[in-house]
């Protein structure tokens, strides 16, 4: 069994503002050493703010409130900020979703790598050489490094934030919807690229996306987010075929099966909620077939249920 790389108990964010908003409350998941764990959920369901909190870039307004997140036990909540910016590349790194703002438009892309790898090494010469393999290694050629980001297209643009990330061998990479905005062609050959440097170099991924389709072919696992909070937990075989969480079977249900060209898509109705205007007890139940009356009173806790976890009154009695 793999060692535990990053362990998050009982995480919660707020934001600070005219009325407090509840951004994530007690989330809590474990990334398995080696693996791809995917994060899924609707818009507003807190997946960025859980990657920035993860590695303290929350927004000025944002605030951790509560928990930890251990990382090869080490937890990073507590650090410093002077020791959290030691970690940061080194340890692990963030490819941000939509490279074309993640990129700085004035410097060119070899400068953009080399001011992360002089972090670590003030050599320049082989900062020079790091940038010509790390090109190499996600499909773009050296004599490109000198361009600028507006001279790259998106894929390529995605590709050089994937390089950026992988400059100091960090061990963990969160990957924030990498995909977006990509034609269906580019979003394959970056999802791709990923997976095989995964297998390369012996990383472990957080892939941040809205895609299931993506979830199913690169993830071992996945988190399934809800309104702030975890709704389900579990390996990628159980999330497709035995979900527990009446969400997580919205959400596949909404999902057009390739094999069933007549099934009709089912959509969930009304929309995630307002994090400052929180619905009481599940914040699903809104919009969930299944609520009864305990849901609309009580916050479901975290539950297993032998091959995952889910926030669910519907498992209190199995």
């Amino acid at each position: 069994m793999a060692n535990t790389l990053l362990e998050v108990k009982g995480l919660s964010v707020d934001y600070l503002g005219e009325k407090k908003a509840k951004a994530l409350e007690n989330v809590s998941f474990s990334v398995p050493e080696g693996s791809i764990v995917g994060v899924v959920g609707e818009s507003g369901c807190g997946k960025t703010t859980l990657m920035l909190a993860l590695l303290r870039l929350l927004p000025q307004a944002g605030r951790i409130v509560a928990g930890e997140v251990l990382f090869n036990g080490l937890d990073l909540v507590r650090l410093s900020e002077a020791d959290m910016r030691e970690l940061r590349w080194q340890e692990l790194s963030i490819i941000f979703q939509g490279a074309m703002n993640a990129l700085n438009p004035v410097k060119t892309v070899e400068n953009q790598i080399t001011e992360v790898l002089l972090r670590q090494d003030s050599n320049k010469a082989k900062a020079s050489k790091r940038v010509d393999d790390l090109l190499e290694m996600v499909g773009i050629g050296r004599n490109r490094k000198s361009q600028y980001p507006h001279q790259f297209s998106g894929g390529m643009r995605q590709r050089a934030m994937i390089a950026m990330a992988l400059a100091c061998n960090p061990k963990l990479i969160i990957a924030d919807e990498p995909t977006t905005a990509l034609d269906v062609m580019v979003q394959a050959q970056i999802l791709e690229l990923l997976m095989r440097l995964r297998s390369e170099l012996d990383l472990t991924i957080l892939l941040v996306t809205h895609d299931l389709g993506v979830i199913a072919e690169a993830c071992d696992a996945a988190l399934v987010m809800y309104g702030g909070v975890v709704a389900e937990y579990a390996s990628i075989d159980t999330i497709f075929n035995a979900p527990r969480h009446p969400y997580t079977q919205a959400l596949l249900q909404a999902f057009p099966d390739h094999t069933k060209a007549k099934t009709q898509l089912i959509s969930i109705p009304g929309y995630p909620p307002k994090l400052d205007d929180l619905p009481p007890g599940c914040r699903f139940a809104p919009r969930c077939s299944q609520v009864f009356s305990k849901c609309t009173m009580t916050s479901p806790p975290l539950l297993s249920y032998g091959e995952g976890f889910a926030s669910c009154h519907l498992l209190e009695n199995v």
